[in-house]
Order: structure tokens, then sequence, then C-alpha cells
């Protein structure tokens, strides 16, 4: 993954926009790629149809022409459109978010020791099973915040909800993770 500035992505916009470079798009489109990729899974819950809907969504950039230098920040437009084309298909296919299957979260770490691996996995499944116990737009708030490291004001932007919104939805999301850790620990 690239690891682009801002003013390299705006730099590679508008060679896109104006000069349709096929390299300056090949480096937005792995920069973007694997969050936009894990955003739409974590919505979809299928590995093939999130790559689907992303590569579309970075393929309509290309396709904008001129259009694409108007786009005054592009994370927040390609996880918009993500979002979007991902709510769009769930409805098309009549799947609803909540008896999808579980959320595919990175593991902790790998560590050598089978019980501290063991513990650690213990925990991984207590958070995910927390996690997938949220409601949809809180699931989707949780992780642009915490995986994708979005400022609480861009998630608002790209799911178009408040930013008091956003911050009650990390409330309860943080509030149920802490709960349900303090209960294993107390367990033990």
């Amino acid at each position: 993954m690239l690891n682009l500035q801002a003013k390299d992505i705006l730099f590679l916009q508008n060679r896109v926009a104006y000069v349709r470079d096929e390299l300056a798009y090949k480096k937005l489109f792995f920069h973007f790629y694997n969050s936009l990729q894990r955003f739409s899974f974590s919505i979809v819950k299928d590995f093939e149809t999130a790559e689907e809907i992303v590569s579309d969504t970075m393929m309509k950039i290309w396709d904008m022409g001129n259009k694409l230098a108007s786009i005054e920040k592009l994370d927040a437009y390609l996880f918009t459109s993500t979002k979007n084309a991902c709510l769009t298909f769930l409805s098309k296919n009549k799947l609803k978010i909540s008896e999808l299957a579980a959320l595919d979260v990175n593991h902790i770490s790998d560590y050598e020791n089978p019980e501290t691996q063991m513990h650690t996995s213990e925990i991984e499944k207590k958070i995910n099973y927390c996690i997938n116990e949220l409601p949809p737009q809180c699931v989707m708030v949780f992780k642009l915040i915490k995986e994708e490291g979005f400022s609480y004001k861009k998630v608002s932007g790209i799911l178009e909800i408040s930013q008091n919104t956003i911050e009650t939805h990390m409330r309860i999301a943080l509030k149920k993770i802490r709960s349900a850790l303090s209960q294993y620990l107390a367990e033990k």
C-alpha cells in the first residue's frame, strides 16, 4: 500500500482528471484499495462482493474525466461512494445486515506462547462478538474511526450523519466492548 499525503493525492487526482494518466490512477487505486475493501467487507460481509464494489467505485473515478478534479476530498468521496454501493447491493439482494456473517477482524498479535495465544484468541472472539452485536451504522462508525483512522468530522461527512451521532455511536461501541471485556476478565 502506498502512503500518500493529501498533496500527493490531489496531484495524482488532477493527473487522472486532466491527462488520463494511468500510472497516477494505479497509485490512487493501490493507495485506497485495501482500506475501501475492508470497509466494504464490514458492510456486505462477502469478500468477493466487497472487492467488486471497490473495483467498480475506483473505476468510476477513472470514468469521471475532468469532473474528478472538482472533488475536494477524494478519500471521503471514495468511502461515501463505497458505502452507498454497499447499501445499494444489500437492498437489491434483500439482505439484512444484522443477519450476515461475523466480521473479519485482524488478529491482535501472534504470540509464540500457546497459553497467551489462546487468551488472545478468546479476547478477539469477545471483541468480534461485541462488534457484531452493534447496530449496522454503529459498526460502520467504529470501523472507520478505529480501523481506518478517520476523524469524527470526516466520518460524519462519509456517512452523512452529525458529529454528535458519530460520538454517540462510538460511546455505545466502546461501552459495550469495555463491558464485555470486564465481564470476561471477571470470569478468569
